[in-house]
């Protein structure tokens, strides 16, 4: 922001509403190119972290998940998900093949604490398989893994 008015309580306002930065008037060329390159430096620096934070699409068999769009589709057919059957979905694809404990997976997915006898991530999977439209007898994708966890299957499993 650039602007006559550069007491302190003008500034502040500036800043809260909004503004990256606040230069009030009679100031040098020098210092605006100077704040113009910080500027600069940092949406580079966003940029490049944002591109290294995309995750790269995961495919178990028919299913696809998308990380950076947090979308998830069987073949063709998008799956509606809600977030935390998403995030499930997400925190077992990372480790398929690898046993996920009840625990790991509220962490992993609902962030939140946990009671000892907590067994509300089974309602989610019990939701998440009837749209992956799998058989927990069965099995396709998520395995329960008794007294344990959960494990998404590696595609190559029977």
């Amino acid at each position: 922001m650039l602007t006559a008015l550069g007491q302190e309580p003008d500034r502040i306002a500036g800043l809260e509403v909004g503004a990256d930065d606040y230069l009030p008037k009679t100031f040098s060329t020098r210092e605006l190119l100077a704040r113009l390159r910080a500027v600069l430096r940092r949406s580079v620096l966003t940029a490049r972290q944002e591109e290294q934070s995309r995750e790269a699409t995961l495919c178990i068999g028919e299913l696809w998940i998308d990380p950076s769009a947090r979308t998830a589709s069987i073949g063709e057919r998008p799956l509606s998900l809600t977030t935390i059957e998403y995030d499930i979905l997400l925190a077992l694809a990372r480790s398929v093949g690898r046993i996920k404990t009840r625990e790991q997976l509220l962490i992993d997915a609902a962030n939140r604490n946990f009671e000892v006898f907590d067994r509300s991530i089974d309602v989610h999977i019990s939701s998440l398989r009837r749209k992956l439209g799998d058989n927990p007898k069965a099995p396709r994708y998520i395995e329960t893994v008794r007294s344990i966890g959960y494990r998404m299957k590696k595609p190559d499993a029977s």
